[in-house]
């Protein structure tokens, strides 16, 4: 009898994880084109848009979801080019370093990427952290939290490599950063 319980739950979790979805779209803005192209149908099979057609198509199938969005104006996800996921600005941001521990670190890193992702933004490019934000990306990508795609590197740059390369890089003296005390 367990076995049977076990087989119809796997069945449904299938059969609800493919379902399809109708998203019938106002205005739909085409990136390629650079501008808004009128009413069209996004067409999403479980996770991934399978199609994107002209005008209000209805589903084949009854069992299909139907999302109204006609009053409403879709665009493509956008990318946030420099986030630290770790945390946000905030009065207290440098007292949290003390006050943390990377579990609390973890669980305000989540919250700031879904709020991230509900903003909007599909793709992010984390600028370096302390290690929990290639555990964030991870997890993202085993699918145990929903997230958006991560670009990230492991560790931010240390302010020597910043004031010893990013002056010979735009040709700017070292000397003279330290004489007029410049912030890059």
């Amino acid at each position: 009898m367990k076995t049977i319980y076990t087989l119809c739950f796997f069945l449904i979790f299938e059969l609800i994880s493919a379902q399809t979805t109708y998203l019938l779209c106002g205005e739909v803005f085409d990136a390629k084109k650079g501008k808004f192209v009128g009413p069209h149908t996004i067409v999403v099979e479980g996770d991934r848009i399978k199609s994107v057609e002209k005008g209000y198509q209805q589903p084949e199938n009854v069992n299909s979801n139907v999302i109204d969005l006609k009053s409403k104006t879709v665009y493509p996800g956008f990318i946030d080019m420099h986030v630290h996921i770790e945390g946000e600005y905030s009065p207290d941001l440098y007292l949290k370093v003390f006050q943390h521990n990377p579990e609390d670190t973890a669980f305000e890193a989540a919250e700031i990427a879904n709020r991230t992702l509900m903003a909007g933004f599909t793709t992010v490019r984390d600028m370096g952290g302390t290690g929990v934000n290639i555990a964030l990306r991870n997890a993202v990508n085993k699918g145990l939290i929903p997230g958006q795609e991560f670009l990230q590197r492991a560790r931010p740059l240390e302010q020597r490599v910043v004031m010893q390369i990013l002056p010979t890089a735009l040709k700017i003296p070292l000397k003279e950063i330290q004489d007029q005390k410049r912030v890059l």
